[in-house]
């Protein structure tokens, strides 16, 4: 099997051993590229959008920066706009959107895909139970136009 784990955890100790050359040696992590940056006033709160029984299938839109909340098994959930955070308390939820600053799950075998970020951070993710999936996504418009060569 592949455990993604054992990569990170070989990075993060990467560091604290002594290298020969003075050089920095620069952390690899993905550099998050410009086109992928999506701004948001984070001033901004609208109303906390939830999901639920009565709530049905119609698309969600972060447009002041909302919190998102789903509570419940197996919803399908697009979300438009960029949001503060999306709360997930069920299981097998399958949600895409364009940025969230904050991903927490209450819950599992969640998927969860966006493809910008938020003023150009990753999100901040909470899993307090079980395993969910969380990708960065190209973007469903158009395709990069990088792959094209």
């Amino acid at each position: 099997g592949c455990d993604p784990q054992s990569g990170m955890t070989k990075k993060g100790l990467e560091k604290y051993n002594p290298t020969p050359t003075p050089e920095i040696v620069k952390q690899f992590e993905e550099p998050i590229d410009p086109a992928d940056i999506v701004t948001v006033d984070t001033a901004l709160t609208g109303p906390t959008l939830v999901v639920n029984r009565t709530r049905g299938k119609d698309a969600l839109d972060c447009s002041k920066y909302n919190k998102v909340t789903i509570n419940g098994d197996g919803y399908e959930v697009a979300i438009k706009g960029i949001c503060k955070q999306l709360m997930i308390n069920g299981d097998k939820n399958k949600v895409t959107g364009v940025a969230f600053a904050e991903l927490v799950f209450n819950g599992e075998e969640n998927e969860v895909e966006y493809y910008k970020y938020a003023n150009g951070k990753k999100p901040i993710i909470t899993q307090n139970a079980g395993v969910n999936t969380i990708e960065k996504t190209a973007p469903p418009e158009k395709p990069d136009p990088k792959t094209k060569k």
